[in-house]
């Protein structure tokens, strides 16, 4: 259950990662510039005590890894500014749903067996009912569609990141290794994506744009940002390693609203969705994740 625990603190530290640019408030793309050459930069040095994978799908995807993570950034830390973090936070649950089922797509036996159970599988077809049901009333305003429609790559892009995130932990050599090569190549990459579309957004005045990069305001801001960064990074990828199936760990991001929710009750921020459409629509995942990840037979 160790995986649970490393699940927990990722679920913790993604809610604070969708607090921060609500507060902030700066450019998503620089955000995930600093980001993702902050981690690198930092990590760096430890390439030295792995040796260099020599699987070319290995290397594939890292690189997919990384452009995922840009996408992931820019999206959700544009929609934390946007609309807020706590209706950004429980549309991300949606993820729960493609990663376990991506991952099932890809371990078609264990599907297959599944489907032989009936009172599992008709209890599984109720459950999406249910939150399908509750989805629909959480979009029931043009603000709460825009919001949705808005961070639909970054859910897409984090239910590929947890699958991926899978498989670069379990093919490499040791979970250091893993890691290193997570923090240095696949992060170098989202900073790259972001830049090229950073530069794309401001091409007309290049010059102004990129001292905001670098102000000290955003220094300060990066650094607090890459520190926080790489825990999320590391207790995710070591939850992952473990984890029997990606989607039960990303399962865990549940945890995430409940945070967000709690922090902006405290400050008094109010929320443009319908706090009991979310919640309840993250019941329902909750009850799927106590479906596949009980003694009925789901392996996977």
């Amino acid at each position: 259950m160790l995986w649970v625990i490393n699940g927990l603190i990722y679920g913790f530290f993604t809610a604070i990662y969708l607090l921060f640019n609500q507060h902030f408030k700066i450019n998503g793309y620089i955000l995930g510039i600093w980001r993702g050459f902050g981690i690198c930069l930092i990590f760096l040095p430890c390439l030295l005590f792995y040796p260099i994978p020599r699987d070319g799908v290995y290397w594939l995807l890292l690189i997919v890894q990384g452009i995922c993570i840009g996408i992931y950034d820019s999206h959700i830390f544009s929609a934390s500014a946007k609309f807020g973090a706590g209706p950004t936070s429980r549309f991300m649950a949606v993820t729960v749903l493609l990663t376990t089922f991506g991952w099932w797509l890809l371990t078609p036996t264990k599907f297959i067996l599944l489907l032989g159970q009936g009172n599992v599988f008709v209890t599984l077809i109720l459950i999406l009912c249910g939150f399908s049901y509750c989805y629909w009333q959480m979009l029931n305003s043009q603000v709460s569609r825009a919001a949705a429609l808005y961070t639909l790559p970054a859910v897409v892009a984090l239910a590929a990141m947890s699958i991926i995130t899978k498989y670069i932990a379990i093919q490499a050599h040791s979970l250091g290794q893993g890691l290193t090569y997570y923090l240095t190549v696949s992060t170098f990459v989202s900073g790259c994506y972001n830049l090229l579309l950073y530069i794309r957004q401001n091409a007309g005045n290049k010059q102004k744009y990129f001292k905001k990069i670098l102000s000290v305001k955003t220094r300060r801001i990066g650094c607090i940002l890459v520190s926080f960064s790489s825990l999320l990074i590391i207790a995710k990828t070591m939850a992952l390693r473990i984890a029997p199936n990606p989607g039960y760990v990303t399962a865990l991001l549940l945890v995430a609203p409940v945070f967000v929710y709690a922090l902006n009750r405290n400050y008094k921020i109010s929320d443009t969705v319908s706090v009991k459409a979310g919640f309840a629509m993250m019941f329902f995942l909750a009850l799927l994740v106590l479906v596949v990840n009980g003694n009925y037979g789901v392996t996977e």
